[in-house]
């Protein structure tokens, strides 16, 4: 009986769980698992480059992986201008809607490697 209790216990315990903030991620892992991320609504952690401005507060960011459209407003943007030569670190929201390109719109400062 006793056992049984701490099993039980255990397993509420770990249902209860939270989903991992701040995860270092690949761009690539971010597409692959974007639907779940954006259900979670999980804050990624990636480092790479933003390569181009596309327009208005939307901005090209590569790694190693591919590539993503991310949305940065103003107050997040570093004082220094972005440089596609110099790594960045940037904490962004997924969002993922059906048929359409996934994207990620930070929700803390950009800041450098």
């Amino acid at each position: 009986m006793k056992s049984l209790l701490f099993i039980l216990s255990v397993i509420a315990a770990v249902a209860f769980i939270p989903p991992r903030q701040n995860q270092q991620y690949t761009v690539g892992e971010v597409i692959r698992k974007a639907r779940q991320l954006d259900r979670d609504s999980t804050t990624v952690r990636l480092t790479g480059y933003v390569v181009k401005k596309q327009s208005d507060g939307w901005y090209l960011f590569v790694d190693k992986t591919a590539e993503i459209k991310v949305n940065i407003e103003n107050q997040y943007l570093p004082v220094k201008p972005l440089d596609d030569r110099i790594a960045v670190v940037i904490y962004a929201l997924v969002e993922y809607e059906i048929n359409k390109p996934v994207t990620l719109k930070v929700n803390r400062p950009v800041t450098e490697e």
